[in-house]
């Protein structure tokens, strides 16, 4: 499976990433209007690169020489994001890739068939000139490193008299021309009313997509959207999850993330180990495998939840640093004893001081929505019963099921032994 949001860990407590996770926003400009999108109104209207040929330039050369360093390396996926890159021409989409592949190339990935360049698209438009785009951009490709379309699906469209159509004609298009399309939403109490998760999994299905990115990403500009009435999101997920686990044919991306977090720092007897020891013991090597670096050269880590979330300013935390200041490498080992106190601040706060499940959370992008929700207001800290988000409900489920899994197949412990 070719995904750009799975991070596989070795066995063991001193697990090591083999994949390397990049992600570079250059683009903003969207025609799209997703209520749970990161990027504000403003950000959307321009319709240029965001990036300057200058930063994008440094972007490549800090990225290719952490790649270098950072071996050995199982797969390395580049992801050219937030936006719509079609809206910046083929000759922009050409240079990407051909910058992304040295990026990956300088990694040496031992699984090249993975191992991938990815654009974010909203595929708006009149599909006879989205689909000679698309066309023109593969046939002016070089070299060997995959090119994958990452098409966000704007969820209140889905029931479109038009949309539908329209929509799978350039997906089928993309699909033949690249051979994979990814797909993506973003959730929002907006986009959940208008969309149920039997239409999105019907969709994705109609659609050939066997794996659909669910983006929950709380900020401090789109909280309102986003965190208003969590308890239905929180449903959503559920049912999208059991829906995804009965059909087989389609997985989602939260789940594995999960599990992986579950059986990177769960004791064989089910309970996790303090909040600090999993901290230190996930986060630094999620931090060094995991980056993204924004629009003016700041790095930040790429954590994930459901979907990708981040330290950045927009959901009210610092980022690492900028990559003007020197390499990759430097700019995280000066910054993560501070990253670190800050997730186990987060944690130790509210209902998560008292949570069975904070050592997982804390593992994972959980503490960025927790953050936000705090400091934007729809969760005091103080006045907390329960879990500020989807976070519980989510992790208590997937967490039950491997236990009971690992019951019932008497294979011994799923869980090493801390």
């Amino acid at each position: 499976m070719l995904t750009a949001n799975v991070t596989p860990f070795s066995q063991g407590k001193t697990a090591r990433a083999t994949e390397l996770q990049i992600q570079i926003d250059d683009v903003y400009a969207c025609l799209g209007q997703c209520a749970g999108c990161v990027l504000t109104p403003e950000e959307r209207k321009t319709m240029a690169a965001d990036m300057s040929e200058e930063m994008l330039a440094l972007t490549i050369e800090r990225l290719s020489e952490h790649a270098a360093n950072s071996g050995p390396l199982k797969r390395v996926n580049l992801t050219f994001g937030i936006a719509d890159h079609l809206l910046i021409g083929v000759d922009y989409l050409c240079k990407l890739h051909e910058l992304g592949s040295a990026v990956i190339e300088a990694g040496n990935p031992t699984d090249r068939e993975h191992s991938a360049v990815f654009f974010t698209t909203s595929l708006v438009g009149k599909p006879q000139s989205v689909i000679a785009m698309l066309r023109e951009t593969k046939s002016r490709l070089k070299g060997n490193v995959p090119l994958i379309p990452l098409v966000v699906l704007d969820g209140r469209l889905i029931k479109a008299a038009k949309f539908g159509p329209m929509w799978r004609e350039m997906v089928l298009a993309a699909k033949e021309l690249f051979g994979k399309v990814d797909l993506s939403t973003n959730l929002s109490t907006d986009a959940v009313s208008c969309m149920t998760p039997e239409e999105l999994a019907l969709f994705a299905a109609r659609n050939g997509f066997d794996e659909v990115t669910v983006n929950w990403a709380p900020t401090m500009r789109n909280a309102a959207g986003t965190l208003a009435d969590t308890p239905t999101i929180s449903q959503w997920l559920l049912e999208f999850d059991r829906l995804a686990e009965k059909k087989h044919s389609l997985t989602t991306s939260f789940r594995p993330v999960i599990a992986r977090t579950i059986d990177s720092i769960m004791c064989s007897d089910g309970h996790a180990p303090s909040l600090i020891n999993a901290v230190e013991q996930i986060v630094p090597e999620t931090v060094r495998k995991s980056i993204e670096i924004d629009h003016l050269g700041y790095l930040l880590p790429k954590f994930e939840a459901i979907g990708d979330i981040t330290h950045a300013d927009r959901h009210g935390l610092a980022p690492l640093g900028n990559i003007k200041d020197g390499s990759i490498a430097s700019i995280i080992d000066k910054a993560m004893p501070r990253v670190l106190n800050k997730i186990i601040g987060i944690h130790a706060q509210g209902a998560c001081s008292t949570c069975r499940h904070s050592a997982i959370c804390a593992g994972t992008g959980f503490h960025v929505a927790t953050h936000v929700a705090r400091r934007s207001g729809h969760s005091k800290t103080s006045e907390e019963e329960s879990c500020p988000h989807v976070a519980f409900a989510v992790i208590d489920r997937i967490a039950a099921e491997m236990m009971k899994m690992d019951q019932e197949l008497e294979r011994g412990p799923l869980w090493a032994a801390c």
